[in-house]
């Protein structure tokens, strides 16, 4: 069920508070075509649907998109404005905060023995921003994926700070499944029917509509950034560290209390017959340069937009070359950062220092003529709701880099829930959307794989539980006892 009130949710703790400042909105430093053929957009009176109040308002309430009746006859577009309309809900505002805050999303707990924990956003509840500390096997948790355990820096010498989330709606589903409820259920929800199912186990769930969802965000330190007024912020108590005197080796230092800025977030939710999730990210439009790309006019001519850091990014320096870039200078070793000191690695000098960021794949597409006709239907999509958001609504300084899903449900031999070898190997045509999909504040030195790369069954997964290894985290949490009846 929509919401549409403001509910009085806590902070996530005193040092917590989620604010939306709209006293101002900085120049992009993106620039995105003006002249794109518009093959994506939302229509006024749809865009104005998605609203509580029935029309666009400054940082106002954004209803979540309507998973369990996504059209089965679907577009590509369809599965865009599904990942913008999430993002824009995801950062309404409710009580103090916004809604990734609120009582409709669980955090994650970094694991501890393997085990992992929902922790509600109630009152006096922090969640625990962190840094990637697992190795390669468990991509998900809080961090780099993939490598050694990459480390990412600003330029402004903060650390990225990175929380992971669950839908309502998943942790009650998790925990049911878990604990015996649905045990004819071997895939994520996906249809109304099972949602149903859901629901009357747990009446209390918010947002059934949402299905399952996983939510990934990434931070810098507010006072880091030139423009932190274009920002969504938060305050928040992140690890310290203090330096050895070359700057090779930071070691933990107990904790500090800081305003972070939002740079990234993956929404990654179930449609109507996809229980594959459908994965969509969103970067800052300020945070890296794009390299080359294509796209078309509104007279459908190819287009090509150059790479270009005149400006400052946060992650790449002004007028900082396009190579080297994404060059991984440090990475968690144990609880330590350390200087990965690589022979050669001259942008890399000092230890621990930025490195130019760019995203290698623009639009989560190889930078060819070919990506042309996906890269105008994000840019279209991106064009119409920036226009749309009301004056000065921090919102229309994020963008959506791409979204990835599998073409047909898992029930029909054209696409498979996504597996190691038979997916990825045999059936890659099955594959929709940005297919080198990446966000360059979450995989920065792994921008040439896509999400189902790492998130996919393991070719000797039990049929009947295979789906679940799409998620690298359902295995480790443990179920919200309090739920269970």
């Amino acid at each position: 069920m929509s919401r549409f009130k403001l509910f009085n949710a806590s902070a996530l703790c005193g040092a917590m508070l989620a604010t939306m400042a709209i006293t101002s909105t900085a120049q992009a430093q993106v620039a995105l075509p003006q002249d794109v053929k518009p093959t994506c957009v939302v229509p006024a009176n749809e865009f104005n649907s998605w609203f509580g109040e029935g029309r666009p308002t400054t940082n106002g309430w954004v209803n979540p998109a309507d998973s369990v009746n996504f059209p089965t006859n679907n577009t590509v577009c369809d599965f865009y404005k599904w990942g913008a309309q999430m993002f824009l809900w995801l950062t309404s505002p409710e009580g103090d905060g916004l809604v990734i805050d609120g009582v409709s999303i669980f955090n994650v707990s970094p694991a501890v023995s393997g085990k992992r924990h929902l922790i509600e956003n109630v009152d006096g509840q922090a969640i625990n921003f962190s840094l990637r500390d697992e190795k390669i096997s468990e991509i998900g948790e809080i961090g780099q994926a993939g490598g050694d355990n990459g480390v990412l820096i600003s330029q402004g010498n903060s650390l990225v700070y990175y929380g992971v989330h669950v839908n309502n709606f998943l942790g009650y589903f998790l925990t049911g499944q878990k604990t015996g409820k649905f045990p004819g259920m071997t895939e994520f929800p996906h249809n109304s029917a099972e949602m149903q199912a859901v629901k009357k186990v747990y009446p209390e769930i918010l947002d059934d509509e949402t299905l399952s969802m996983e939510l990934k965000t990434s931070w810098v330190e507010a006072k880091t950034v030139s423009n932190p007024e274009s920002f969504i912020t938060i305050n928040a108590e992140v690890p310290a560290y203090k330096t050895n005197a070359d700057n090779t080796v930071w070691t933990p230092s107990g904790t500090k209390i800081t305003e972070l800025a939002l740079v990234g977030m993956h929404v990654v939710g179930t449609v109507q017959n996809h229980p594959e999730f459908v994965w969509s990210t969103f970067e800052h439009i300020n945070n890296a340069p794009d390299a080359d790309y294509y796209y078309y006019d509104k007279n459908s001519k190819l287009q090509t937009q150059n790479y270009s850091s005149d400006a400052s990014f946060v992650f790449m320096a002004e007028k900082g070359s396009e190579t080297p870039a994404n060059v991984e200078c440090m990475h968690l070793s144990g609880a330590n950062i350390v200087a990965n000191n690589k022979s050669g690695e001259s942008v890399c000098s000092g230890g621990i220092v930025p490195s130019n960021t760019v995203r290698i794949n623009p639009w989560g597409s190889e930078p060819v003529a070919g990506s042309a006709d996906n890269n105008t239907l994000l840019l279209s999509n991106n064009n119409s709701i920036i226009a749309q958001l009301s004056s000065g609504d921090l919102r229309k300084n994020y963008i959506q880099v791409g979204g990835i899903w599998t073409s047909a449900p898992s029930e029909t031999a054209d696409a498979p829930i996504p597996n190691t070898t038979a997916f990825v190997s045999t059936k890659p045509t099955a594959l929709r959307g940005s297919l080198k999909l990446a966000n360059a504040t979450m995989e920065t030195y792994e921008q040439d794989k896509h999400c189902f790369t790492c998130h996919a069954q393991s070719k000797d997964s039990p049929d009947s539980f295979q789906s679940f290894e799409l998620s690298h985290i359902y295995s480790e949490i443990v179920p919200l006892t309090a739920m269970v009846k």
